[in-house]
């Protein structure tokens, strides 16, 4: 469900559930806490590149875990503060990490892209925070990042999980960089070839 790969000095994560939108369960956060971890320990990793497979960056959580969850061992309240845990790592990282987020980034797996040092967007990409739509406050530190925007802009976000596309992100403050999808394609293509 996440791939990990060491490339010289490069670290890339994968979300690895298209058939999903790469949706973030119990053990896409375990999996992503170790890489994180394990790399912001090593001397050699010095960039860390995070990606999802297919036509999502991720859709955020997996509603069916929370569902499931209220009759196993690891109980929602767990998985929840694992999330958080994980998000309050990823704003504190140590280390340089950069978002490719094509498609749909929404809820938890926007909280993936938003703190990083550098999150590139296509016009392709789609965010929002469609919790609110079922009335669950928006999380995974989204209630902090929409408070800092311009304006009411954050405010409304989080009361109508309005969508934003690429562009608007970037005039937001909730993504760093705007580049073609077309353009973005060859710059995956060269970074695939300079670090095969």
């Amino acid at each position: 469900v996440v791939v990990g790969e060491e490339l010289d000095h490069v670290r890339i994560i994968t979300l690895n559930r298209p058939r999903h939108l790469n949706v973030i369960s119990s053990k896409v956060v375990s999996l992503l806490a170790k890489y994180l971890e394990k790399w912001e320990r090593d001397e050699q990793a010095q960039l860390i590149l995070i990606k999802g497979a297919g036509r999502a960056f991720s859709a955020g959580g997996d509603l069916k875990m929370f569902y499931e969850g209220r009759k196993s061992k690891d109980s929602c309240l767990e998985v929840v503060y694992r999330m958080y845990w994980l998000c309050y790592h990823i704003h504190t990282y140590k280390k340089t990490q950069v978002a490719l987020v094509q498609g749909i980034s929404m809820g938890g797996g926007a909280s993936l892209m938003v703190p990083m040092k550098f999150s590139v967007v296509t016009e392709k990409t789609v965010f929002a925070t469609p919790e609110a739509s079922i009335g669950f406050h928006v999380d995974c530190g989204f209630s902090y990042m929409l408070s800092h925007l311009p304006g009411h802009l954050g405010e409304y976000l989080a009361l109508t999980g309005a969508r934003l596309n690429g562009k608007e992100l970037v005039v937001a403050g909730l993504a760093t960089h705007f580049v073609p999808l077309e353009v973005s394609s060859v710059i995956y293509v060269d970074l695939n070839l300079c670090f095969s």
